[in-house]
């Protein structure tokens, strides 16, 4: 009897110290889960990168803050099409006008989302926004993608009485302000339009309108009896004889393909020589804060685009110099631009806020 007490003694140490084996083997199991979770806690990091990498995953919207057929429109739906290929989406493009000088779709692509997915078409008349509308965004805040441009011209409607720059001084001195300039609103060309006046002493008035396009037909129409824009722009209605090249607004004079030399202002209006040159720049941007891997991503599409026959064809259809600029050189020009622009209009007393409430430096 004892011996039998004796091995259920024994029997019953024996599964308890079994059970204790298994119990030490259960609770050491969460250590080795606990060694995973450095991977899965890296997983969201992982997954932002490759967000990143694989940035375009849908269509991209290109905002144009003006009216369709102007020289910005232009050019960004030559350049969205020929991006398209290099990016594998579609790119949409859609105008958004008001805000004077694009300061409507700049602030929408401003307020949007700052991920690749909303861009800017844009010229350099947008970089008056912040001098006409108050809006704090300056050159510091985007990144340029600068493809090219036109040289800039001053037009008359072909029933105006006007054949060259002597008929026309002599018109503006007679009805001072009566003969009206059509531009855009706040951009180059409402600069160029109000030079005349301000510092050339051809009194000159100005009417401005969303775009160039509409600045365009208003003159051809007869609403104006001038107009500037550029030689793109207006090269159907030069050919057609609407409008009357009257002067290049810029240092040479220019020899335009198709119709002959245009001569400078300066040989008319020598006392504009220190505003110029002024030049027309157009492309797109982005927030310089989006991921700098998407930018890398935009630059390849530029520069493919680029380099394609299609966007020489264009240029050469519009009269455009290529510049084919992005980075430090392009933001440089921007900066520049923005600088004299806004200073000149600030001389000029046609400017909402000073340049000084931004930063922007004087030329």
């Amino acid at each position: 009897m004892k011996k039998f007490v004796s091995m259920m003694l024994i029997f019953a140490m024996l599964m308890m110290m079994s059970f204790a084996v298994v119990g030490c083997a259960k609770e050491e199991a969460p250590a080795v889960v606990s060694t995973e979770q450095p991977t899965e806690e890296a997983a969201p990091t992982t997954e932002v990168v490759e967000v990143s990498t694989t940035f375009p995953e849908r269509p991209i919207n290109n905002i144009v803050p003006f009216g369709a057929g102007g020289g910005t429109d232009s050019w960004n739906r030559a350049l969205s099409a020929a991006m398209e290929g290099p990016l594998g989406v579609k790119i949409l493009v859609n105008n958004m006008t008001g805000g004077g000088p694009g300061g409507t779709g700049q602030a929408y692509v401003w307020e949007a989302e700052h991920d690749g997915y909303t861009m800017l078409g844009t010229s350099e008349t947008p970089l008056l926004v912040p001098v006409m509308t108050g809006m704090e965004q300056t050159t510091k805040d985007f990144e340029y993608f600068i493809a090219g441009g036109s040289p800039g011209l001053l037009l008359a409607n072909k029933n105006a009485g006007i054949e060259n720059m002597d008929d026309l001084i002599e018109m503006a001195n007679a009805k001072p302000t009566e003969l009206k300039v059509a531009s855009t609103a706040g951009g180059l060309w409402f600069i160029l339009a109000n030079l005349f006046d301000a510092y050339g002493d051809v009194p000159l008035g100005n009417v401005t309108y969303d775009g160039s396009r509409p600045a365009i037909t208003a003159c051809v129409s007869g609403e104006t009896a001038l107009v500037a824009a550029s030689a793109g722009e207006v090269a159907d209605f030069i050919k057609s004889g609407d409008l009357i090249p009257l002067v290049a607004i810029q240092p040479t004079d220019y020899d335009m393909e198709g119709f002959g030399v245009i001569p400078s202002v300066l040989g008319t209006v020598p006392s504009l020589e220190k505003y110029l040159p002024l030049n027309q720049w157009i492309g797109f941007m982005l927030p310089s804060d989006t991921d700098p891997a998407i930018i890398a991503k935009f630059k390849e599409a530029f520069d493919v685009a680029m380099a394609s026959q299609e966007i020489k064809e264009f240029a050469s259809s519009q009269y455009a110099v290529i510049y084919n600029l992005t980075g430090e050189e392009a933001k440089s020009i921007a900066a520049k631009s923005q600088s004299t622009m806004s200073w000149i209009l600030q001389d000029m007393g046609l400017t909402e806020y000073s340049p000084e409430d931004f930063g922007i430096p004087k030329p």
